[in-house]
């Protein structure tokens, strides 16, 4: 469902945009971290903790596994 993403966010630079085009999907939180993980295997970015918090803050203990 990379399809999804606008054509000019589909590189790892783009990863802060990334975040903000997701932080304002109207979807739950686990689908936007469904759309990173996505993201990441599609551009060869690295799937951190780091970048899952960055997407949903606090919220990201709601959606682990």
């Amino acid at each position: 469902m990379i399809e999804i993403f606008p054509p000019a966010l589909l590189a790892k630079e783009k990863e802060d945009e990334v975040i903000l085009f997701l932080q304002k999907l109207p979807v739950p939180d686990r689908k936007k971290k469904q759309a990173l993980v996505w993201w990441c295997q599609y551009t060869g970015a690295a799937l951190t903790e780091e970048l899952v918090k960055k997407l949903l803050g606090e919220r990201i203990e709601e959606v682990r596994g």
